[in-house]
């Protein structure tokens, strides 16, 4: 017949183990959320780039479609720019950029869309293309894994 120690049971060891490790994580991954500062060198959070263009250090291009914009407004004094439905096509949305920004492709610039799938996608375009100023605001207008979003923060919008 077994007799009781004093010890900790060796099966509690493990699952103590993993829980202190999740929780670990989860607050590392909500102390980075929460803070306004440049995500990295590429990637904005929504109330860092506002503060940015409030100083006029920052443009911010909404790429999302025209019916996008309708539905939620864009941010304040953004450059309405739509990469998917460009009547013609990357090349056109790439010298409309340009022309934008006053043919100026070191000006700094943050692209903004729904939820960051789509800004993602084109920065290494627009990288590749000559633009090398241009950041993403991952978080996008509705919020993502990247933050709350645009309109969460309550950012001002145009409509």
């Amino acid at each position: 017949m077994p007799t009781s120690s004093s010890k900790p049971s060796r099966r509690y060891l493990i699952p103590a183990a993993f829980l202190a490790l999740l929780v670990a994580v989860l607050i590392f991954h909500y102390a980075t959320q929460s803070s306004p500062i440049t995500v990295s060198g590429e990637n904005l959070t929504a109330k860092a780039a506002w503060e940015q263009v409030q100083e006029g250090g920052l443009t911010i291009v909404d790429i999302r479609r025209p019916e996008e914009w309708r539905q939620t407004g864009t941010p304040q004094g953004a450059i309405r720019l739509s990469f998917e439905t460009h009547p013609e096509g990357p090349e056109g949305f790439l010298r409309d950029l340009e022309a934008a920004l006053e043919s100026d492709k070191t000006s700094p610039f943050a692209i903004i869309c729904r939820t960051g799938n789509r800004t993602g996608l084109l920065l290494p375009f627009l990288h590749a293309n000559g633009f090398t100023e241009a950041q993403a605001i991952p978080e996008g207008m509705a919020g993502s894994s990247h933050g709350r979003g645009w309109l969460r923060h309550d950012l001002p919008v145009d409509r």
